[in-house]
């Protein structure tokens, strides 16, 4: 996972008290590419969930969880995820992008993403 240059400044704004929306969505799709810190979106979105749960492991931790039913995902062949802020549709300033080998889901799974964030 990276953390992307547009993460780094909206945690100064909000240390600054001026910060937007939190990032409360997971967005999921099917391109390839190295993640890099400065993508601001993903290659090929399909997909956009709000985060299902957000916990806080230890200090300076926290834990979003995205999850997704066998019909919702039923064709996609997954390359890369992010979190997104509350930005209408497919698009939004990525916080953070993962690239991972393609998994192709036939409509009989489901997934469940976590990422968790360590703020140093």
């Amino acid at each position: 996972m990276v953390v992307t240059n547009y993460a780094r400044e909206r945690v100064a704004l909000f240390i600054g008290n001026s910060g937007p929306s939190p990032p409360t969505f997971f967005i999921i799709g099917s391109g390839s590419g190295t993640a890099a810190i400065t993508q601001t979106e993903l290659i090929a979105p399909t997909d956009k969930q709000a985060v299902t749960a957000t916990t806080y492991p230890a200090v300076q931790k926290v834990t979003k969880q995205g999850d997704w039913n066998s019909v919702e995902i039923s064709g996609l062949d997954l390359k890369e995820f992010g979190v997104v802020g509350s930005e209408a549709g497919l698009t939004g300033s990525v916080w953070s992008r993962t690239s991972i080998p393609s998994v192709t889901f036939d409509g009989t799974n489901e997934l469940r993403i976590e990422t968790t964030w360590e703020v140093f």
